[in-house]
């Protein structure tokens, strides 16, 4: 047994919590989501014209800093029912960390199995320091590279112990219709699944951590001008631009 597509908060809570993860049904309007998914295979077809693709593991493709790469993009680190269990997982204030694109091509290989805080050493706290979301752009199946999970390994509280053997260990696939979102525990061991289609599946992954927590992108040295002038207040806040009590102060005043 493993979270499913839910509609219902306290459900998709109780998943988090239980399995390291759950599936929202599609938040966005459905003219919104083609916004997205067009603008997504627009820059992803642009960077391997221009020869500027990161390609990687057989036929994969990353596409980075999603926020300079359009306005759609700043929609939907904002989505509100995503943000609300963001919350739920990593508390008071968190952050955006990073927002990208994972591109599972037809041939790509599946990634090693991990989880996203292993920046943290060990050992870890009792909570995510963390957060993931998946927003499948395409149905998301066993054949054409779902994302891979270990039900319940947050609660292990560690990385993988590959000289164990644990980086082969059985993983299961999160399936859901295209512009479903999973959310994810930042300790959750999980991988990108192998795509034996002939057609790549598309998925962003917005990235967020607790309010203390050094962002994986540097949104101050790497944001275009524009879009940090045209954020409102949500916008700003995931970025950065607040304080967290008495951290991100400037010049001793909030």
């Amino acid at each position: 047994m493993h979270a499913t597509v839910t509609g219902n908060k306290l459900k998709a809570v109780k998943d988090l919590r239980e399995f390291g993860y759950c599936v929202l049904e599609p938040p966005l309007p459905p003219h919104e989501f083609k916004q997205l998914r067009n603008r997504l295979t627009e820059v992803a077809e642009q960077e391997r014209e221009e020869k500027t693709a990161f390609l990687y593991d057989g036929g994969n493709q990353r596409v980075f800093s999603l926020l300079n790469k359009g306005e759609e993009f700043e929609r939907c680190v904002q989505e509100p029912s995503t943000l609300e269990l963001m919350e739920e997982v990593l508390g008071f204030n968190f952050l955006l960390s990073s927002t990208h694109a994972n591109i599972a091509g037809p041939g790509g290989a599946s990634m090693n199995v991990h989880a996203d805080q292993t920046f943290a050493r060990p050992p870890w706290p009792p909570y995510a320091l963390v957060a993931n979301s998946m927003w499948m752009l395409d149905d998301f199946t066993e054949d054409n590279g779902a994302t891979r999970v270990v039900p319940r390994s947050h609660l292990l509280g560690r990385q993988p112990d590959y000289d164990r053997g644990e980086g082969d260990v059985e993983t299961v696939p999160v399936c859901g219709p295209a512009g479903s979102v999973m959310i994810f525990d930042g300790r959750l061991w999980h991988q990108t699944g192998a795509n034996a289609t002939d057609r790549p599946r598309h998925g962003i992954l917005n990235y967020y951590c607790r309010g203390y927590v050094r962002q994986q992108q540097n949104f101050f040295a790497g944001l275009k001008p524009e879009v940090a002038e045209r954020s409102g207040p949500m916008m700003r806040r995931l970025l950065g631009f607040e304080n967290y009590f008495s951290l991100g102060l400037s010049d001793g005043l909030s």
